[in-house]
């Protein structure tokens, strides 16, 4: 049975573009304010100086990048959301099972996003070519973004 009728039996819907670009835009905001709650006295030393700030952040952007992959990876993996889509009611499941992804699913379609958000976004573009809403770290990791019911 492809995707297209599993969907359909279970009357499954995708989530809107719309929706995913808001929950992603969410949890960039929820990272990059736990990150700044974590270096705070670094960051608050540095105010002003943009030298200071460009060393600091070019000192620490494989931790923003490692925070941002943990929490997409334990959420995702937990409970096939992030915060951000939580709060716009959609989730990320398996093309295989629609049920929620693995540990390496989760982990495939973390690092992937992160890869594509270092190369101008350029690998979500596929989402307005899918049939299925899959931007590239979809596709990979084989899942996909649905409404929750």
């Amino acid at each position: 049975m492809n995707l297209e009728e599993k969907l359909y039996r279970e009357n499954i819907e995708l989530a809107s573009l719309w929706s995913r670009s808001l929950a992603f835009l969410i949890d960039k905001f929820l990272i990059s304010i736990l990150f700044s709650m974590i270096y705070w006295n670094e960051l608050s030393q540095g105010a002003g100086d943009y030298s200071a700030i460009m060393n600091f952040v070019s000192n620490v952007i494989f931790e923003f990048i490692a925070l941002s992959i943990a929490y997409e990876v334990l959420f995702v993996m937990l409970y096939g959301a992030t915060l951000g889509k939580m709060l716009f009611k959609i989730r990320v499941v398996t093309t295989s099972l629609l049920d929620t992804p693995s540990f390496f699913s989760a982990f495939i379609r973390s690092t992937l996003k992160v890869v594509g958000e270092s190369v101008f976004y350029a690998p979500y573009f596929l989402c307005f070519f899918s049939p299925f809403r899959q931007a590239f770290h979809d596709y990979l990791a084989k899942t996909i973004v649905i409404k929750n019911a």
